[in-house]
């Protein structure tokens, strides 16, 4: 099932869903993600799985609304290698910024768990959570983020 899941932090907010398509039609998933209010969507899924799931147009239907558009293609189940860690971490201060000044920044990934869970995690650390904190609210709102012990450990920072 499709469900964007969120979590408030100051006048912003992050959250994480599937990859739209994958569940339900591309059109009602993304009209879904779409209504969350996303200033920025962070898709960290290949660009394979997105032809797969028909989200290929993703990109472009984000830009047509406003909303700005990254990927960070990393394979399921693993963590960033060297150049996705340094595309990661060019992107992080605007994910930032735009959390901090009132925006949503929505991950997105094939199941809404491993990848955009990790990402999501890792960026409310850069924000100052703690690591308990931030892995106790992120697997409230969605028991299935983070999936390997190796997410989790990239997510800390030490990947």
């Amino acid at each position: 099932m499709f469900e964007v899941v969120k979590i408030e932090f100051e006048s912003g907010f992050v959250g994480l869903c599937p990859m739209p398509g994958k569940y339900s039609s591309f059109d009602e998933d993304f009209l879904q993600l779409v209504n969350a209010l996303p200033t920025v969507v962070v898709t960290c899924a290949t660009k394979s799985e997105m032809i797969n799931c028909s989200a290929a147009s993703l990109p472009e239907k984000l830009h047509t609304l406003g909303i700005k558009w990254f990927q960070i293609a990393v394979d399921d189940f693993q963590i960033p290698d060297a150049l996705r860690e340094k595309e990661w971490n060019s992107m992080m201060p605007i994910l930032k910024r735009t959390v901090l000044s009132g925006g949503g920044v929505l991950f997105n990934c094939m199941g809404g768990c491993g990848r955009s869970g990790m990402f999501l995690m890792r960026l409310l650390l850069e924000m100052g959570w703690s690591r308990d904190g931030a892995l106790e609210r992120l697997r409230k709102v969605r028991p299935c983020a983070i999936e390997t012990d190796q997410q989790l450990f990239w997510a800390f920072g030490n990947g």
